[in-house]
């Protein structure tokens, strides 16, 4: 192997060493020295053995030998780490896997929300109020933490009253994509058992595509942003189907939900800031997300992602693009207003950071 790369991964200081994780899933966890790591930096597909070692040398003022070299890619390689053709077919077989078992597990039951279905229950009962049903189509939630933000879940999935056929989950992605656009094909396994997909539909969406919308089938094993829904979903429209998608298209989700009694949710967060994000200190985020949520009322698509644009999303509002789609999938579906439910404002005290995040019916 001339010039090994390294593929994509996510580093994490972790006291003197470095914690190495996999957003696909297919490598373990690893620990590493910031020796190890520097190695795996220049390991980029642009450097023979040699360039390597003299530029470990160069910035070190250590000896690398071949013996050690040859180890560390073979380590690596073993753990499907550097970007070959032993990566790609661990991968290919693992999506195989996945699509022919049909069904994505829960990554977050027993942490974020109850693993079991009678505490599930009463924790999502918790939520809900008694107030007047809007039967909106669409609406906005947070993906925030449930054990933070659970009033604002149900204080919005409260107001929902005709059961869907079926809930469009736009989603935003946290892992690792290789398309501009992903369907889950899969049925999502929920404590309350399994919430099926709607696959005519969503046969009927990727077959508008000139690209295959299961390809990153592997960013959904762990994306809460689908799964504190497909929980919500599943207690409250149990019959219902889902379509679990990450990111755009307005038209084409439009056509593929055609005459049918259907739900959208918009999975987003409102502003993060603070020393967790880059900020030097925390601050108040809310009159950039009050400004912003003002223009999704108003179904202004264009206008609030200008508003974003133009200060390159200072106060780092979630999921510009999806509720870019979002809006012009409700305006495509005859909406024509949006109402403000709840707005909050979580801060993390040992980072000094704030995440806020909202709740919003559409009609």
């Amino acid at each position: 192997m001339e010039r090994p790369r390294v593929r994509y991964l996510e580093v994490q200081p972790y006291g003197d060493k470095f914690l190495i994780t996999d957003p696909f899933g297919v490598s373990q966890p690893l620990l590493i020295t910031p020796e190890l790591l520097l190695i795996m930096s220049l390991l980029d597909g642009s450097r023979d053995p040699s360039e390597v070692k003299a530029e470990f040398f160069k910035r070190t003022g250590t000896l690398l030998t071949q013996e050690d070299y040859e180890k560390v890619v073979k380590m690596l390689d073993e753990n499907y780490i550097l970007l070959n053709s032993r990566f790609r077919s661990k991968l290919e077989s693992i999506k195989k896997s996945m699509l022919k078992e049909g069904v994505k597990k829960p990554f977050h039951a027993g942490e974020a929300y109850p693993d079991d279905p009678q505490k599930l229950r009463e924790f999502l009962n918790s939520s809900l109020e008694r107030t007047r049903k809007e039967n909106p189509i669409g609406i906005l939630v947070p993906h925030m933490d449930m054990r933070v933000a659970l009033s604002t879940y149900g204080k919005v999935y409260s107001r929902v009253g005709e059961n869907p056929e079926t809930v469009l989950i736009l989603g935003v992605s946290h892992y690792f994509h290789q398309t501009p656009f992903s369907v889950c094909p899969l049925d999502l396994e929920t404590p309350l058992g399994t919430l099926s997909v709607d696959r005519e539909a969503i046969e009927k969406l990727n077959s508008m595509f000139d690209y295959d919308l299961f390809e990153d089938i592997l960013s959904y094993q762990k994306e809460h942003s689908i799964e504190f829904q497909a929980v919500f979903v599943k207690h409250l429209f149990p019959e219902a189907k889902v379509i679990p998608a990450m990111k755009e298209i307005a038209d084409k989700l439009a056509k593929a939900v055609d005459r049918k009694r259907v739900l959208i949710i918009s999975s987003v967060d409102m502003s993060h800031v603070g020393r967790k994000f880059g900020d030097s200190t925390s601050y108040d985020p809310s009159p950039r997300d009050k400004e912003y949520m003002k223009l999704l009322e108003n179904l202004d698509s264009e206008g609030s992602f200008r508003l974003l644009q133009s200060d390159n999303n200072r106060t780092r509002i979630d999921g510009q693009f999806t509720n870019f789609v979002f809006v012009e999938l409700l305006k495509r579906l005859g909406s024509s207003k949006g109402k403000t439910i709840d707005y909050q404002i979580y801060h993390e005290d040992p980072t000094d950071s704030k995440v806020s995040y909202a709740g919003m019916t559409f009609s």
